[in-house]
């Protein structure tokens, strides 16, 4: 990220670019920064070519919307000059700049183990699906935002990366043939967090605060149940893993169905989008990763799971 840009949008937001330190994220555009008295804040720098300003608005509509509702989230926060987005530019570049106070706590540190925090996690994704259903009266007008359908993203609508591989666009081909069929009816299929995973939420007191929904967007609610399991499932070692799903499978379930119903036929599919998360995630690394920038652990672990995609063995195996 050019220094003039990080300049630009740390004076918006009422900071010293100095201040600002980097956190990460996919393409290295998440910056922490202090407040006055101590508190903390979040920084996002967003390239206008690859995010609409409309997209932003509807992610932050809809977080505004669920803490409206109850769910603890991690708050935007506005520029001094009062706007929750701000746009910056350099060298004919644009970027788009929203900030949020950082979320207390810490992410879960024991993912294969704390139970009533993963029960409490799949609470509040239920709590999410009920809210993101088409039939949601008092959240009508969200669905009027024209949310991105499942498969809108450029990774469904571009040309197949051809580093993925004919084997793993064979087994691509398959899934999204699969998932053309299903029904979008209103109890299976809805507004969704799309990426909500360990990393994106914080443990704070024993309450979760939820964050990064940058990804929202209409989609199968048992698609976001698996991608929690999926990245959850990557944490433990090979021989524990059938052990640990089914103990996380039925906290994270016990709790989800506190919130919203999904029928046992919604429910049997999730081994199906586990398993598409993981061709996804190897199809978005083709995509959007430099193979030649990798480190070699990270080159030897996509050259393992796109062995197992071409030889079509599932992520895990999970009795329903």
């Amino acid at each position: 990220m050019e220094q003039a840009v990080l300049d630009q949008g740390a004076e918006r937001f009422g900071r010293g670019s100095y201040s600002l330190k980097l956190l990460g994220g996919f393409d290295q555009n998440v910056f922490e920064y202090n407040g006055e008295g101590g508190r903390r804040f979040i920084m996002k720098f967003l390239d206008a070519s690859k995010y609409r300003k409309a997209s932003i608005i509807r992610e932050l509509t809809w977080m505004a919307y669920l803490a409206e509702q109850g769910l603890n989230m991690a708050v935007s926060i506005r520029s001094a000059q009062d706007l929750l987005i701000e746009e910056v530019t350099h060298d004919s570049k644009r970027y788009h700049v929203i900030a949020f106070t950082k979320a207390p706590g810490c992410p879960l540190t024991d993912v294969t183990s704390d139970f009533a925090i993963i029960k409490q996690w799949g609470r509040g994704m239920g709590r999410m699906h009920k809210l993101g259903k088409k039939d949601a009266t008092a959240s009508s007008l969200l669905h009027r935002m024209a949310f991105p359908q499942w498969n809108d993203h450029v990774i469904f609508t571009d040309a197949f990366p051809e580093a993925a591989g004919e084997g793993v666009h064979t087994q691509w081909k398959q899934y999204l043939k699969e998932l053309e069929s299903l029904p979008q009816d209103q109890e299976g299929y809805g507004i969704v967090h799309n990426d909500l995973h360990h990393h994106n939420f914080h443990v704070h007191n024993g309450e979760i605060i939820f964050f990064d929904f940058g990804d929202v967007s209409y989609h199968w609610f048992a698609y976001d149940i698996a991608i929690a399991i999926y990245h959850a499932v990557q944490t433990v070692s090979e021989n524990r893993k059938a052990e640990f799903v089914a103990r996380f499978f039925d906290s994270f379930l016990s709790g989800y169905l506190q919130e919203n119903t999904l029928s046992e036929e919604w429910i049997q599919r999730i081994p199906l989008f586990i398993d598409f998360r993981n061709v996804y995630s190897y199809v978005y690394f083709a995509k959007f990763v430099n193979w030649n920038e990798m480190d070699e652990r990270t080159r030897k672990y996509l050259l393992g799971m796109k062995a197992d995609i071409e030889a079509g063995k599932s992520v895990v195996k999970l009795s329903i």
